[in-house]
């Protein structure tokens, strides 16, 4: 039965790799822990795939690398993404920052090269972002004895993203209140290769807002998307459960849930949880997705390294 529904599920990837192209397979495994609930969050340098906008609020710098082990049970599949990326800070002028993922399943290959920019110049509290990605798709002409001759596949082409977050400061006392919206893929582009209006990118429309306690060390997201008339709605909260100094560098041990579904009738969500350890500078979290729409083929786990300058 397991064999059968790896065939299943290959075949179904395969008819769907273009609508399968560049949509968020888990990128950061905090983001993920929050049900990428992240459109008003700030301060990660993983935020460039959610609001280019969120990295204006760094006033330092900070590198990830992350690896996400998509469905386990679908094996000998490569079902792994990979990303990483970083963001400077100018001051005075705004922060910038580079992002790359790759996906390379054996049906077919993505990647994207992402450059960001987010200033503050002109509110301290209002943040602008835009993104300029490189998108590269390809396929490679079936092989074998009794493959139907077909030419290669592939695309390059370029997109962009573009984002706004506010902060409004002591709401009440010592917590925030940020908002966000941001416009990813806003120019649509096809990747397919013959440029088919059908394998064009969506637009994405993301609404959020993010309460932050420093008082009592919790955050609460919410984030509505607009994807081709769909409606998903998704949440997260961070707890900070636990402080304490090992060797003498401050570490912190918090928890996180989230989770998110499309309004629509009959349609499932998918819930993850997962935690991140501090040590100083250095940063570890992780975080497992449970997709209960698509069953029988293991859930997600991604796991981050982090670094603040």
């Amino acid at each position: 039965m397991k064999y059968l529904l790896r065939i299943c599920f290959i075949l179904l990837l395969s008819s769907a790799a273009y609508s399968q192209a560049f949509v968020d397979k888990g990128y950061n495994a905090k983001i993920t822990s929050l049900g990428k609930a992240a459109t008003a969050l700030t301060n990660d340098a993983a935020l460039i795939y959610y609001n280019p906008a969120a990295i204006g609020f760094e006033t330092s710098s900070n590198i990830f690398t992350n690896f996400s082990n998509l469905y386990p049970d679908v094996i000998d599949e490569n079902m792994n993404v990979i990303s990483a990326g970083g963001v400077y800070a100018f001051e005075g002028i705004g922060v910038v920052g580079l992002g790359v993922t790759q996906f390379a399943p054996k049906l077919w290959s993505e990647r994207t090269i992402t450059g960001s920019f987010a200033t503050r110049m002109f509110s301290e509290n209002l943040s602008l972002g835009l993104n300029a990605k490189l998108l590269m798709w390809s396929a490679e002409a079936p092989r074998g004895e009794n493959a139907v001759p077909e030419p290669a596949l592939s695309f390059n082409g370029i997109t962009f993203d573009l984002g706004a977050t506010y902060q409004f400061k002591e709401i009440a006392e010592e917590n925030d209140l940020n908002v966000g919206v941001s416009i990813m893929n806003f120019t649509q582009p096809s990747v397919a290769s013959n440029g088919s209006s059908d394998a064009a990118l969506p637009m994405d429309l993301n609404f959020g807002a993010a309460f932050i306690s420093h008082k009592y060390h919790y955050t609460i997201l919410n984030t509505v998307t607009v994807v081709d008339g769909d409606v998903k709605i998704s949440a997260g909260t961070e707890i900070l459960a636990m402080e304490t100094s090992v060797v003498g560098l401050k570490s912190e041990f918090t928890v996180r849930l989230g989770g998110g579904r499309v309004m629509a009738k009959d349609s499932q969500g998918d819930y993850n949880g997962g935690f991140g350890l501090k040590l100083g500078d250095f940063t570890l979290d992780y975080s497992y997705s449970y997709q209960a729409f698509i069953q029988h083929v293991g859930g997600i786990s991604s796991i981050s390294i982090g670094y603040h300058f």
